[in-house]
């Protein structure tokens, strides 16, 4: 395209001509061409800087259909027939004075009479090792505190709140997968809190059940539920505190501690111990 040396320079536009009343419109196609003994050619879109202003964007978008699905918008990196496969990045730019830009990924408004779109993240299989992870992380901060890492459903007016599931995977041959929920580490002061604890209830029902329960085996003992705190070297160790609510109109809530029944053998014990004191009274 011709330059400007006092405005803006000239356009340069590549589309295929309107289709016929039966027909489609033409393609576009860029490509490099195949290689036999090389890497084949690389394709580089992108727009020039700008040193009095912002840099040149770049839209891909689809056309939308009056009758049918709006466009596919497809990126697939290439295949590795002897090695890895291509690697798919997306990032960012940087900002060298203040912050990075931000990657927003989101599917677009459902319509009066059908649903958002959904959003998928997973690896794919494998056939002789282990599956891709899947990694979601906040960079560190050396003068800040870390990004915060958000996961929340949406509410619903006419139905129930969305659901959050998190499930580990199943092996037909050893032991399922396992899940971990751990604080952050404190290096000079205390570590992080874990907080597992339902919401407010409205005006009309009650708060949601907290349920911690192993699940049920066929030919072996169930799992143990295990409540404890940790050691201490230089302080007292953490207590345990089992409380019900009180009630304003209503009876206190109720503790119950229940052993488990045994159809063929003797029925659980309950067993309350105090701590050793190795140099003093227990």
């Amino acid at each position: 395209a011709g330059e400007g040396t006092a405005s803006s320079s000239g356009a340069i536009l590549t589309c295929s001509p309107n289709a016929g009343s039966r027909g489609e419109s033409g393609r576009l196609i860029f490509s490099s061409g195949s290689a036999k003994q090389g890497n084949s050619g690389a394709i580089h879109i992108g727009t020039g800087t700008a040193t009095g202003g912002r840099g040149g964007e770049i839209i891909l978008s689809t056309g939308s259909g009056t009758s049918g699905s709006g466009g596919a918008v497809c990126m697939l990196s290439g295949r590795g027939c002897a090695k890895t496969g291509g690697e798919f990045a997306v990032q960012s730019g940087e900002g060298t004075a203040t912050s990075s830009g931000s990657i927003i990924i989101t599917s677009s408004n459902g319509g009066i009479s059908g649903t958002s779109g959904s959003l998928v993240f997973s690896s794919g299989t494998s056939k002789s090792g282990n599956s891709g992870q899947l990694l979601l992380g906040s960079g560190s901060a050396s003068n800040g505190r870390a990004g915060d890492l958000i996961c929340s459903v949406g509410s619903g007016t006419s139905g129930s709140g969305g659901r959050l599931i998190l499930q580990a995977g199943l092996s037909m041959l050893a032991s399922g997968g396992l899940i971990t929920i751990t604080s952050g580490e404190g290096k000079q002061t205390s570590s992080g809190t874990v907080v597992t604890r339902t919401s407010n209830s409205g005006t009309g029902g009650g708060s949601g059940r907290l349920i911690f329960s192993s699940g049920t085996a066929c030919g072996g003992n169930s799992g143990a539920i295990s409540l404890g705190t940790g050691a201490s070297s230089g302080g007292r160790a953490g207590g345990i505190i089992m409380t019900a609510g009180s009630g304003t109109s209503g009876s206190g809530g109720q503790v119950e501690l229940l052993a488990g029944s045994s159809s063929y053998c003797t029925g659980g014990a309950i067993v309350a111990l105090s701590g050793e004191g190795t140099a003093s009274s227990s």
